[in-house]
């Protein structure tokens, strides 16, 4: 009986909700999904100045309560969040689509996320060319959608997807759409100092299996060549490798191209069970993507409870964790927006169950979705949970330079309530991040969470930090590069 009641009472933990933390560790993924209907959802409508300080707002609100990744939409269907290369301007940003806004929202979000050391990862729906009952009017530059109509999937009669209040979509199985979307997240990674890339809507369109997307005329003739089709698969299982040839290439691409990026992709929650899943409804095989060394990382979209009768959180996220035994990462998406106190059945302590039940699954982070919804919970997430900063989980397998080198701090200068923390390495090149940790003893331990204090993005041999908070501490740093991959610690500073 006590070996029973010792084995359930993790169980009876969560599901009750008298949870039981666990120590949070040094290493831990906290990424929060901040997408185009929030950052432009401000009073009064259209306002720049309300927008901008929307999107500073938000990066410093997630960098209190010690988040260490943003994901910001610069991608919806077609348009452009940031200042166009290939595609025009959202609408959200002015009302008019094509519309300059005055100011730059990714530029913005990049600025601020750096300032408080975070990772901004750019977030960009995939195969959506439009959205909305009507055409976009012409733009310059013009829509996707109205230079290629081609490009749009047709069902098995060969009828164009409709317009309507959800997105058309351009199809997986042309190589031209393939190459126009990396062509647009090159634009993006070449002209931003993001740290990573995150697609969305890697996927065939919602009721592909009932219509018989996509007929279109490039995949039907791929589809029925010996070079398009050489194993002479099924019309489904040649479709998901229209997705995988997508990946591969788009992967090749940023690690030859920019290598620091993190790749990463929302999945849909279910991956092939019963119901609407990934790999039946939509063809989209994410557990492949792992398996092929293709994606740095995935977000399963769960946005369940735990004890959901179809599809419960924990379950699902398993079922994408114990599907593969290969050196990537899985980062279950939380629906916060199913827990805040809008919804008509608000339960508190879920999303905090779901916190401790990832962790005692041993996975290595989480993504929540979405912003909004997530910061009433900041103040005790970050009281709780989040009490101490995070080191982003390394990937050792991207092709970086390692920091071989430990760091020498140089000398402290006081200014004011600030100190300058001086420090030199023989080769800084590949430094990403600085760590800075503090002990009231000398014996600093890169692994014990409560000694790491601070994450800086300032890689230019000064960092500036508050005299009050540190003086009769001691101090060392370490370096991350993009993979955080970490340095030797540095020698021991005495702060008097």
């Amino acid at each position: 009986m006590r070996f029973v009641f010792k084995c359930l009472l993790p169980l009876f933990i969560v599901l009750q909700g008298c949870v039981e933390h666990i120590p949070q560790t040094d290493t831990e993924a906290r990424a929060v999904w901040l997408h185009r209907f929030e950052f432009t959802s401000v009073k009064p409508a259209h306002d720049p100045d309300s927008i901008a300080q929307y999107i500073v707002d938000a990066v410093n609100a997630a960098a209190d309560a010690n988040f260490n990744i943003i994901i910001f939409q610069v991608r919806g269907n077609g348009d452009a969040y940031y200042k166009p290369g290939l595609e025009p301007w959202g609408n959200l940003l002015t009302g008019s689509f094509g519309k300059d806004p005055g100011f730059d929202p990714l530029a913005l979000a990049v600025k601020a996320a750096h300032a408080r050391g975070l990772e901004i990862h750019a977030w960009l729906n995939t195969f959506p060319a439009w959205r909305g009952s009507s055409p976009p009017p012409r733009t310059n530059p013009l829509s996707p959608y109205l230079a290629h109509p081609e490009w749009l999937v047709k069902d098995r009669d060969g009828n164009p997807q409709p317009l309507s209040d959800h997105y058309v979509t351009f199809s997986p199985g042309n190589p031209a759409v393939h190459d126009h979307i990396i062509a647009v997240a090159s634009d993006i990674a070449s002209r931003y100092d993001i740290d990573g890339l995150h697609f969305d809507y890697i996927r065939y369109p919602e009721g592909s299996t009932d219509k018989g997307y996509s007929h279109d005329p490039a995949s039907l003739k791929l589809f029925n060549s010996p070079k398009g089709n050489p194993y002479q698969l099924e019309f489904n299982d040649w479709q998901r490798e229209q997705l995988n040839s997508f990946v591969y290439k788009m992967y090749n691409h940023f690690s030859a191209e920019h290598p620091r990026l993190k790749i990463s992709a929302a999945v849909i929650g279910n991956y092939n069970s019963k119901g609407w899943s990934a790999y039946h409804s939509v063809m989209q095989d994410p557990r492949r993507w792992m398996e092929m060394g293709k994606i740095d990382f995935i977000s399963p979209m769960i946005y369940q409870p735990l004890a959901h009768k179809s599809q419960p959180f924990l379950v699902r996220s398993r079922e994408y964790k114990e599907l593969h035994g290969f050196d990537r990462y899985t980062l279950p998406g939380i629906g916060s927006y199913r827990f805040n106190s809008s919804k008509q059945h608000y339960n508190p302590t879920e999303l905090f169950r779901q916190i401790e039940a990832l962790r005692r699954s041993g996975f290595p982070g989480m993504t929540f979705f979405d912003f909004s919804s997530t910061k009433e919970h900041f103040p005790r997430i970050k009281k709780e949970l989040y009490k101490y900063p995070a080191k982003i989980p390394p990937m050792p397998w991207k092709s970086l330079p390692a920091i071989s080198d430990s760091v020498s701090l140089v000398r402290s200068d006081r200014s004011g309530p600030e100190l300058d923390l001086l420090w030199r390495i023989s080769d800084p090149s590949p430094a990403h991040r600085v760590l800075v940790y503090l002990s009231p003893t000398p014996d600093i331990n890169e692994t014990d969470p409560a000694q790491l204090k601070w994450i800086s993005a300032d890689i230019d041999g000064r960092i500036s930090l508050p005299y009050r908070e540190i003086k009769g501490s001691y101090i060392a740093l370490t370096l991350v590069n993009a993979a955080w991959i970490e340095s030797p610690l540095s020698n021991i500073l005495f702060i008097d």
